[in-house]
């Protein structure tokens, strides 16, 4: 083989390298960033059951450099597809707040959320608070003192709230419908 030959098999080799570490580093950044940890243990799954598959077809001579390389941009492409799936569910997760657990009760009333109703949202820093009605959310947004002694709720302002499942999160103060 001439050198020329020689580095570029070199170069393939690198190339092919690049490629799964590559793949390992979108299941790090799904794990770090947060996303759903079914799709990050998927594309984690992929690249390492690739790792293996293409390592037992060079050992037994099944896959030459060429289809290495192939074989692990199919694996990157697979794990950009998972990857991308998984970025759009977790924004979709950000958009709306997760319906009550049961037996979640109003801060103010007592009563206890229905996830099949029309319930107010309320996050702060720390939390995030279920509210049966919005009279009931403004009520506490105005004085949260007297629910946060007898309910012992550990509240810090108001990061934004949702007045509606259609809606989503808004900021307070910036919905057309907020009164503050």
């Amino acid at each position: 083989m001439t050198q020329e030959e020689w580095d570029f098999v070199n170069l393939l080799i690198i190339l092919a390298r690049f490629l799964q570490v590559f793949g390992f580093f979108l299941a790090v950044l799904m794990l770090v960033k947060e996303f759903p940890l079914s799709y990050t243990f998927a594309v984690f799954a992929v690249n390492l059951l690739g790792f293996f598959a293409v390592l037992a077809g060079v050992l037994t001579g099944f896959l030459s450099l060429p289809g290495v390389i192939l074989a692990d941009a199919l694996l990157i492409a697979l794990s950009l597809l998972l990857f991308l799936r998984a970025h759009k569910i977790k924004k979709y997760r950000e958009r709306f707040p997760p319906p009550p657990k049961p037996f979640t009760r109003c801060p103010v009333c007592g009563a206890y959320i229905n996830p099949n109703t029309r319930y107010c949202v309320l996050m702060d820093s720390k939390s995030l608070l279920y509210f049966d009605r919005r009279e009931h959310m403004e009520a506490f947004i105005k004085n949260p003192q007297d629910y946060k002694i007898s309910r012992e709720i550990n509240y810090d302002g108001v990061k934004k709230v949702c007045l509606n499942r259609e809606e989503g999160w808004v900021k307070w103060g910036q919905s057309p419908q907020c009164t503050t």
